[in-house]
């Protein structure tokens, strides 16, 4: 199946989906959210599928939503808010298989948000993470207050989200946010696929089981929070 921004391939048991928007930086369009939930949704109905890995060819990870859009709006809030109408943060948040991110370049807004959802995240010693929706005078609209919490401290998540600061890789190590990191992208590569295999050799129910056993503790935070950021980016 052709997609215009989107990339996808599956090895064994390893889905792989793959950003293709090079020349935006893999910004995050309506149209490429769209086919990015069509892709989660797929793998989710494949059983031969036990772990999906995100990652992009070009030399950013995601730049974030896709500003361009904006003018296309009355106001930046409004486009936040219809950006959001897409299912995309549920699906991944609902998502029964380990997703792993593979990182590089930027990490920016709903790029971060994609990471904070995903399992696990291997980054090359190139990624900075940011989240910059205080220096655009929005607030983050997909559950990125409650997800950034669920990967570290609060401290760290206020430092974060307020001061809208970049975060290298070694801080984003200590922060839990990042699992491993190297300079060779391609070892990095390697050690996802030692992990991946891992996985593989663990019967799909188990796997199930266990992602959402350890999701029920923070479902009621992470959509109270989704239905909380929307008020605020309504009224500010």
């Amino acid at each position: 199946m052709y997609w215009k921004y989107m990339k996808f391939n599956k090895v064994k048991n390893v889905g792989n989906i793959i950003f293709n928007n090079p020349k935006k930086n893999n910004a995050l369009s309506i149209e490429m959210r769209y086919e990015f939930s069509e892709i989660l949704n797929a793998c989710n109905l494949d059983n031969d599928i036990k772990i999906v890995v995100i990652k992009s060819e070009s030399n950013n990870f995601c730049v974030g939503a896709d500003l361009s859009e904006f003018n296309s709006y009355p106001s930046i809030i409004e486009s936040n808010l219809i950006s959001k109408e897409n299912t995309l943060w549920k699906d991944l948040y609902n998502f029964n298989k380990p997703i792993i991110c593979i990182t590089q370049g930027w990490v920016v807004g709903s790029g971060f948000e994609i990471v904070l959802l995903s399992d696990f995240v291997f980054s090359h010693q190139s990624t900075i993470f940011k989240m910059p929706e205080v220096e655009l005078s929005i607030t983050p609209i997909s559950g990125g207050t409650q997800t950034l919490l669920k990967k570290t401290s609060i401290s760290v998540a206020k430092e974060i989200l307020l001061f809208a600061q970049p975060v290298d890789v070694y801080k984003a190590y200590d922060y839990g946010i990042v699992n491993f990191h190297s300079h060779d992208y391609d070892l990095l590569l390697k050690k996802v696929d030692e992990f991946s295999q891992n996985i593989e050799n663990i019967e799909l129910n188990r796997i199930k089981n266990v992602k959402n056993l350890l999701r029920v503790s923070s479902d009621e935070n992470i959509f109270l929070s989704e239905q909380l950021e929307k008020i605020y980016s309504e009224v500010n």
